[in-house]
């Protein structure tokens, strides 16, 4: 019995809808916002992720405590971990050719950050470590934990990265810059001569179609233009053989449409709920601006009146 509800929990945990997080993220946020960023003998390098950073929680409204933190390291990698901090390798920011590409990378990790993935990947852990000790202790039961735990575990990522990288899209238009800069880094890392970035950042093709039709769907003015890199170029090569071959099937198409049109639903939802706090803290500050200056008012009257 107290192995079923052990792995009811993790079940439900693996599969549960992203309230969760929400509530999660509610509790834990603050009412400033910090940026740090360590010691670098490179300061242009720092200045560049400490101003995106800034720029993109300033122009969305967010409200959150972030740190910032650059690893001097060749290696191309970037993360989000349970101290609100971001940290970039600049092996990563060197690779990238522009802001709105480094934009991309911060913007998917504050996406991390937003949506408390990080958070309920330490619960989910947890669980999963009490689930697998108690399976342990029952040899016929111990291969299957393991197993639903690996599968599960690994589903739940995919899911996370997609919406990490949904979230990072509107985050960069709302701060004025240009989504394909994510499709087009994304692109970059996602061979085989960055497989130290693969290996916490899966499905890297996958992501790259998903970002595209995400911003194609929700904001179409940029697709137009395209964009002037090598990676989107090499991007494009590959999607437009795909969208033959979605046009070969009209009902997966149709189904594929009244995807996008959910997640677009979905994610103007999410972008109004990221704002609340934010929104919050500026009508507190107009309230109580308004009482600051009807109480000079009343205090002027006063002593008008002792005249």
């Amino acid at each position: 019995m107290k192995i079923i509800f052990s792995f009811f929990i993790l079940f439900i945990l693996f599969f549960m809808p992203n309230s969760y997080a929400i509530q999660n993220q509610d509790s834990a946020d603050t009412t400033v916002k910090k940026i740090r960023v360590e010691k670098y003998k490179k300061q242009t390098m720092t200045k560049r992720i400490n101003d995106i950073c800034d720029r993109l929680l300033e122009e969305n409204k967010i409200s959150i405590k972030v740190w910032m933190r650059l690893k001097k390291t060749s290696k191309v990698n970037a993360y989000a971990n349970m101290s609100r901090e971001i940290v970039i390798y600049s092996g990563l920011v060197k690779i990238c050719e522009n802001d709105d590409e480094l934009a991309g990378v911060i913007a998917h990790e504050l996406g991390h950050l937003l949506n408390s993935h990080v958070y309920k990947l330490n619960a989910v852990n947890s669980i999963a470590n009490l689930s697998l000790q108690v399976a342990s202790e029952v040899p016929i039961v111990a291969l299957p934990a393991a197993l639903l735990y690996k599968v599960g575990f690994r589903k739940w990522m995919r899911m996370d990265e997609f919406e990490s990288d949904a979230t990072a899209v509107d985050l960069l238009v709302g701060a004025g810059y240009n989504p394909l800069g994510m499709v087009s880094i994304l692109q970059k890392i996602s061979g085989e001569k960055y497989a130290d970035f693969l290996s916490t950042h899966p499905s890297g093709e996958k992501r790259t179609v998903y970002i595209y039709d995400y911003i194609a769907k929700a904001y179409p003015q940029f697709i137009e233009n395209g964009y002037d890199t090598e990676s989107f170029e090499e991007f494009t090569y590959y999607y437009e053989d795909l969208v033959q071959e979605r046009a070969q099937n009209p009902e997966k198409m149709i189904k594929h449409d009244e995807k996008l049109e959910k997640l677009e639903e979905k994610r103007k939802e999410k972008y109004a709920k990221y704002q609340r706090k934010k929104l919050k803290q500026e009508e507190k500050q107009r309230q109580k601006e308004l009482k600051t200056l009807q109480e000079l008012k009343t205090n002027k009257e006063i002593k008008k009146d002792d005249f």
